[in-house]
């Protein structure tokens, strides 16, 4: 593991297409790594569709292409953990969203 890995990603974003049968109904969102510290999102479908906010993130490398990403969103508190796939072209993230658990997978494709 390398706590201290830059994501492949930095200078791109990517969706992360949770499918649609979460607990925040069809559930996508846009990623966008702006550098090696710090993430932009919008929340492009479901419930909290139209979402953004911009954040400091912290990562590790687990493998080649295997990567967990964390954050806090500063506007509303929510803690998130993304496992990011490059290579399968996966992601799965563990939130705390206003206080109750959510776990979601789905694809990870990149966008521009």
């Amino acid at each position: 593991m390398d706590s201290n890995a830059t994501l492949p990603s930095v200078g791109q974003t990517w969706q992360a297409d949770l499918g649609p049968d979460t607990p925040l109904g069809h559930f996508t969102v846009d990623i966008t790594f702006d550098s090696p510290t710090q993430v932009s999102f919008e929340v492009t479908g479901g419930a909290l569709k139209g979402r953004k906010q911009t954040m400091e993130y912290t990562t590790t490398q687990l493998r080649d292409g295997l990567f967990v990403v964390r954050w806090t969103e500063p506007n509303s508190g929510d803690h998130v953990t993304h496992i990011e796939d490059y290579t399968e072209g996966t992601c799965m993230a563990s939130s705390v969203i206003g206080g109750e658990f959510v776990q979601l997978h789905g694809k990870w494709t990149r966008v521009r």
